[in-house]
């Protein structure tokens, strides 16, 4: 019964992961998304005719930043504690730094760094959700095949808790 239990708390605290994992890629690529329509949106925005500087401002930018941060620690952490493999912290690192870097000294870069800098720091922190989804869930994709052994492969005829991600063939 115990064993079970284990197994049920495992499995919560796997698919917490995953969806904090979701909601980390989703939050990444909408940052990217924002800053690199940014220029065509306020360019548009007098043809527009619609209050659309909300976009732009620094609040904004804020809030999409303190999610990237909240989803990145709160799902690649718990993973790592879980799977163990050092280059997931490493992404986490870097990723967050470069992004902090530009919310934290907003106009201390040339204009044309921040971009690259953000940008980067975004693609890595997707990256690296996606190999924590791997390494945590044994998929991209979020495939899992039931509870992990220790050295984190599935376990081979073991049914029980058995699932199925999208696509699955068998």
């Amino acid at each position: 019964m115990a064993e079970l239990d284990s197994i049920k708390a495992e499995e919560a605290a796997e698919k917490a992961i995953l969806s904090l994992d979701n909601l980390g890629i989703f939050a990444s690529v909408l940052c990217l998304i924002h800053c690199l329509a940014m220029p065509f949106v306020v360019a548009a925005i007098p043809f527009i005719g619609m209050q659309w500087q909300w976009l732009q401002s620094e609040t904004t930018e804020n809030v999409l930043i303190a999610f990237i941060v909240g989803f990145a620690v709160f799902a690649i952490i718990p993973g790592y504690r879980e799977h163990k493999k050092p280059i997931a912290l490493a992404g986490l690192v870097i990723g967050l730094t470069l992004v902090a870097a530009v919310a934290l000294l907003r106009g201390q870069f040339p204009a044309n760094f921040e971009l690259p800098l953000i940008s980067a720091g975004n693609l890595l922190l997707v990256g690296t959700h996606l190999l924590n989804r791997k390494f945590t869930h044994g998929s991209f994709l979020a495939h899992s095949h039931g509870p992990s052994t220790s050295n984190g492969d599935a376990k081979k005829n073991d049914h029980q808790g058995h699932s199925h991600g999208p696509g699955c063939k068998h």
